[in-house]
């Protein structure tokens, strides 16, 4: 049936999205009856209400996070999926680096791979990830220093920024809550925003975002950087396999488990 009234297409529009979780523009345009130059119109609109995120040809539902789920419950989400995250992120490494890394559940399994590296120098903020840390002994591991936001095992704060600024890594590995084409890497916090982003700025060389595919297309409340800060994302999964070419026009290198399996 033709939809001639905007409101009632993106209502039809998302829809199908929460129903399929991705739609095509081909697609939406036969469904609603109307033209593709409509259906694009109608998906700007609707991204810009944060209502999702376009891809190319399409869109995939975009996920608003308010709440921040605990370090403990976000250590066991996913967690084969980000032991594989953590084991490729390892390979891209090398001997005598000095690598930036910064907290949270998929970063923290980063670490346990990275301090058996030789002659590599880690600058961390992420405390929780020291339990049962068994460091190589050529292998130097530097904390950043700061305040320690409970529940969360990291230091944030004008300590951990300032030691951040006293070096510039060949690569930083960045662990977020979201990742969007349009509105880039995202957290729950403001103060483990500022650290990431420090991070981000110091570096000399690389950047790689290390996220299991939840984050993908998920925005949260506190901007980290654009999409176009990052180098690498690795990742188990894309919602639209159309999103490769996003990226990459991005001028983001895709690595993606289930494409190497």
């Amino acid at each position: 049936m033709k939809m001639d009234i905007p409101a009632e297409r993106r209502a039809r529009i998302l829809h199908l999205l929460k129903e399929k979780g991705i739609v095509r523009v081909d697609e939406l345009s036969q469904d609603l009856e109307v033209s593709v130059i409509t259906v694009r119109r109608d998906l700007a609109a609707m991204e810009s209400e944060g209502l999702l995120e376009r891809t190319h040809g399409g869109a995939i539902l975009s996920h608003i996070k308010v709440n921040e789920p605990s370090y403990l419950v976000k250590g066991q989400q996913n967690v084969s999926v980000k032991t594989d995250i953590a084991r490729m992120t390892a390979t891209l490494i090398e001997s005598g680096e000095t690598v930036y890394i910064n907290s949270g559940s998929t970063t923290a399994l980063v670490l346990r791979e990275l301090v058996q590296i030789p002659r590599l120098t880690i600058v961390s903020n992420n405390v929780a990830a020291l339990h049962n840390l068994e460091i190589a002994s050529d292998c130097e591991f530097i904390l950043t220093g700061g305040s320690l936001r409970a529940g969360t095992g990291c230091l944030v704060g004008e300590g951990a920024l300032d030691r951040l600024s006293q070096s510039y890594p060949t690569t930083s590995i960045i662990g977020i809550d979201g990742i969007s084409l349009r509105r880039g890497l995202t957290s729950h916090n403001p103060h483990e925003a500022a650290v990431s982003r420090k991070m981000i700025e110091q570096t000399a060389g690389r950047v790689i975002v290390v996220a299991d595919s939840s984050k993908i297309g998920s925005l949260s409340l506190h901007h980290i950087a654009p999409i176009s800060s990052v180098t690498f994302l690795i990742t188990d999964s894309l919602p639209d396999p159309s999103m490769k070419e996003d990226f990459s026009a991005a001028g983001v290198q895709l690595i993606v488990l289930d494409d190497l399996m």
